[in-house]
């Protein structure tokens, strides 16, 4: 199933948008909620003079949104997937000659070698120490997660990447653009592509010899992040991963089965908000396309009581376990 883009091509061809002046555009980008206005500071350092401070200067800058920002990035990581998967390959070719015949421990060893080196050519500017008292009223100074740190890293390559220039080729729907040279020498989408070269060889790295946890790009990480834009209709993590894991092994009547997924999570009270939050969901997440979620009075329909017992059985040792 193709992937749905909210703002692909969102600006039309034959319009007056392309020949009105930059800021008149992003005007109109702002009035369409595709942009947004941000109050910024002309600088971050503050001002002290003859005793007393200056605050800087604020202004007004129009900026993509966030919406907009992670779509895009992931049509380029589309577009360039063959070349990143390319490097990849090569990359663990070399490396499994390498430790060919050695063993695990060995292996590991220079593998997390590597991914020193690696990590620190990537230059994670973010420093952040997690602070601990151990068991002996010690305080400690531990080193942030480093995926956390990368995936820190990535959210600001993807605003870097998320530029005017870059933008309206996208919402004008110009593929072209994407594949010429003129886009492929620009340093923003090279740093880019750099990065989530050495970022894949890391997460393959560590989820073979398991250095630190991966808090980021694992399923767990993906999912705690897809768990926060739909937090107001879950009333824990713990049901979000269940519900995602029902859904995904649905391969029959998947509409019948989510309809009596819903109808139990209801009853034990496992969702909040409306019919509607909860098919923008499966729509959004799951990519269906749910007009309506039925209601059946019990005993009308008996594969759908069954099925409504059945998960209400699971729910409820859910909770148990927790």
């Amino acid at each position: 199933m193709e992937k749905k883009r909210k703002y692909w091509s969102c600006i039309k061809k034959n319009t007056d948008f392309y020949d009105v002046p930059k800021e008149k555009q992003l005007e109109i980008l702002v009035e369409a909620g595709v942009y947004v206005s941000m109050t910024v500071a002309s600088s971050s350092e503050l001002n002290v003079k003859e005793g007393f401070l200056y605050l800087p200067d604020l202004g007004i800058e129009k900026k993509p949104n966030q919406e907009l920002k992670d779509e895009f990035y992931e049509y380029i990581l589309e577009i360039y997937q063959v070349d990143i998967d390319t490097y990849f390959y090569v990359f663990f070719k070399e490396f499994n000659d390498r430790i060919f015949g050695m063993e695990h421990r060995d292996q590991r060893l220079i593998a997390i070698d590597i991914f020193r080196e690696i990590y620190d050519l990537i230059n994670v500017k973010l420093d952040f120490q997690n602070k601990e008292i151990s068991k002996n009223g010690i305080e400690n100074a531990k080193e942030f997660n480093r995926f956390l740190k990368l995936k820190g890293m990535r959210n600001g390559v993807r605003s870097t990447l998320a530029t005017y220039e870059n933008l309206i080729p996208y919402l004008s729907g110009d593929e072209a653009y994407f594949k010429s040279s003129k886009f492929k020498e620009d340093e923003t989408f090279l740093h880019m592509l750099y990065f989530e070269k050495q970022l894949k060889v890391l997460i393959s790295l560590n989820d073979r010899y398991q250095f630190i946890e991966d808090l980021a790009f694992s399923k767990f990480g993906k999912l705690k992040d897809a768990y926060q834009v739909y937090q107001n209709l879950f009333v824990s993590f713990d049901v979000f991963v269940w519900v995602e894991y029902k859904i995904d092994n649905f391969t029959e009547e998947k509409p019948s089965h989510i309809e009596s997924l819903y109808q139990s999570l209801r009853d034990l009270e496992k969702v909040s908000g409306t019919k509607k939050l909860f098919m923008d969901y499966v729509n959004n997440r799951h990519e269906m396309n749910m007009t309506k979620i039925r209601n059946y009075s019990e005993k009308n329909n008996r594969k759908h009581d069954f099925r409504v017992q059945k998960f209400r059985e699971e729910l409820k040792n859910l909770t148990l376990k927790n």
